[in-house]
C-alpha cells in the first residue's frame, strides 16, 4: 500500500545509501530548516512512487547513519489523503510495535484549531531481548496542503532524535522532560513552502 511509505520508520533509514553528492530537490524546497537554533539541510532525497517524494535534512557534519536529530519533510501528492487517516494509522502500527519492543510509546493528537493536521509521537527501538544499540523519538505532523504550484495532499513534517548505546539513559530522562515542550515547539514550526515539477 503506498500509504506505508509515509510510515516507514527513520530507523531504518540507517541503511540506506547515503553516499550521493547531491541529492535531487523533488520539493522545490532545500532548506535550510531552523528548529531550537539549529539548522538542517537537505542531506539525501527520494522519489520512490509516482504521488511520494521524500527529504531528509541533517545538521553540518552529521553522520546521516549515526545521526543525533533530523528532521523529515515528505509529501503525497493524493488529494483525497488526510492528515488524520495517515496519522492513525501510524499511531496504530507504534502500538502494534509495543508486542515486541519494550521501548515503543505513542500517543496521537488533534488541536481543534488545526482541523487540518494531526500529530503523533511515538518511540522505538532495535531492542532484541535485554540489548538495545539505538532508542529513537519521533514527532511526526501531518498536514492538508496546496503546494505553491497548485497540487493537493499531505505534507509530513517530522523531528527525529537519537541516542545510543551508553547514551541512551541520559536520552530518556532528558526526553521525559522536554517531549511535551519539543512536541510544542515543533506544533508551531513554520512550515516548508514546496513545490513539485
Amino acid at each position: 500500500m503506498l500509504f506505508n511509505l509515509l510510515y516507514f520508520s527513520s530507523l531504518s533509514l540507517a541503511f540506506l545509501n547515503f553516499s550521493a553528492p547531491q541529492p535531487t530537490n523533488h520539493l522545490g524546497f532545500s532548506g535550510p530548516i531552523v528548529f531550537q537554533k539549529n539548522n538542517y539541510y537537505l542531506a539525501w532525497s527520494a522519489h520512490p512512487a509516482a504521488t511520494y517524494y521524500k527529504h531528509e535534512y541533517l545538521t553540518k557534519g552529521a553522520n546521516p547513519e549515526r545521526y543525533d536529530s533530523m528532521i523529515l519533510v515528505e509529501f503525497l501528492a493524493d488529494e483525497k489523503a488526510l492528515p488524520k487517516n495517515l496519522g492513525s494509522e501510524k499511531a496504530n502500527s507504534m502500538s502494534l510495535r509495543k508486542k515486541t519492543d519494550p521501548y515503543a510509546h505513542v500517543e496521537a493528537y488533534q488541536s481543534a484549531k488545526k482541523p487540518n493536521e494531526f500529530m503523533v509521537d511515538f518511540m522505538l527501538s532495535d531492542a532484541h531481548g535485554d540489548e538495545v544499540t539505538i532508542v529513537e523519538w519521533n514527532v511526526y505532523r501531518y498536514v492538508k496542503i496546496n503546494t505553491k504550484n497548485g497540487k493537493k495532499g499531505v505534507l509530513l513534517v517530522a523531528l527525529s532524535r537519537r541516542a545510543y548505546g551508553k547514551a541512551i539513559p541520559a536520552f530518556l530522562a532528558n526526553l521525559k522532560t522536554q517531549r511535551a515542550k519539543l512536541v510544542s515547539a515543533w506544533s508551531q514550526t513554520a512550515l516548508p513552502t514546496i513545490s513539485i515539477k
